[in-house]
């Protein structure tokens, strides 16, 4: 049991970026203050914000180091690439301003990763189930489970639970320059394909982080993080492109722009829609099947709603 295994030696620096989160920074920091196996170090970095979240960090009685670093808007991944070359502890593990962790977090992620390695396992990162909660009640179990060499799932589509659920080992991330700073949409799921090409990915098989989600959630903004996403798809084919068979790449293509698709659909933005899919159909004839025929609905939906609207 991995309750049973002594915690690891190996020390931990959480990685937090920060954008105008004053109302839910204090709880994230008590999640780690309430971890049964303390952080070696905490670095907030602050993106820029415009409310008094800096302040409140700097006001904080922290149980563990706690160290501010600031710098103007440039994004998530920028703000993770700062902490993670700022640490010297042998693991990093990254969590969100408005997120919070179960009191074993980390105790039950370095224990596994103690236990595979001692097995002889080539042991990159590991995660762990995630429990989203919206602010309009609902909630969302991501829950699917890795166990060694995940490289060709990245693929299919993100199989990691969440981010804020990621342990990972520096030297790790450091050799593979972090995340790519000109996406601020993705490049987590880019990173996390580089680390499953040569390590191993696992899963601790149970809920240890809680995601919060409000309309500030970035596919609530779709104009604003499309073309980054557009960005993401050019890239990873660039890079992982002549591994594909033809299909994966159709499904790739069609699945990144569906998740666009579907949120400018929610926010009633139809011309978009329309755009999207005939993007799609530019791609493959396969879009008018694409997740049983959805895309397609949402895009006749958008024609109907535009014409009414010219009449």
């Amino acid at each position: 049991m991995l309750n049973d295994i002594p915690p690891s030696s190996g020390s931990v620096c959480v990685v937090i970026p920060m954008y105008n989160a004053a109302a839910t920074i204090e709880k994230t920091l008590a999640s780690l203050s309430q971890q049964t196996r303390q952080p070696d170090h905490v670095i907030v970095i602050d993106d820029g914000s415009s409310d008094d979240g800096p302040q409140r960090v700097r006001d904080y009685a922290a149980s563990y180091p706690l160290t501010l670093l600031q710098q103007t808007n440039q994004g998530p991944a920028c703000a993770r690439n700062k902490g993670i070359f700022a640490a010297q502890e042998t693991f990093i593990a990254f969590l969100d301003a408005d997120d919070q962790w179960h009191p074993q977090k980390l105790q039950k992620q370095l224990a596994l990763y103690d236990q595979l390695t001692r097995q002889g396992h080539s042991v990159g990162m590991i995660d762990c189930y995630q429990l989203s909660v919206f602010s309009d009640g609902k909630r969302q179990l991501e829950e699917r489970r890795k166990c060694g060499n995940h490289f060709a799932d990245f693929m299919r589509e993100n199989v990691i639970n969440g981010t804020s659920g990621v342990l990972v080992v520096r030297e790790v991330v450091t050799a593979l320059g972090g995340f790519d700073q000109t996406l601020r949409f993705a490049e987590d799921r880019l990173l996390w394909t580089r680390i499953a090409e040569h390590w191993e990915i696992h899963t601790v098989p149970e809920i240890l982080h809680r995601r919060g989600v409000d309309s500030g959630n970035i596919t609530a903004q779709p104009q604003k993080y499309y073309p980054y996403k557009i960005k993401f798809i050019e890239l990873y084919l660039e890079r992982y492109g002549a591994t594909m068979t033809r299909q994966q790449r159709v499904h790739f293509v069609l699945a990144n722009h569906v998740e666009f698709l579907n949120a400018f659909s929610r926010s009633g933005e139809h011309a978009q829609v329309i755009k999207v899919f005939r993007y799609m159909l530019g791609h493959s004839w396969q879009t008018l099947i694409f997740s049983r025929g959805k895309p397609t609905l949402r895009y006749l939906y958008a024609q109907i709603k535009t014409l009414r609207k010219a009449s």
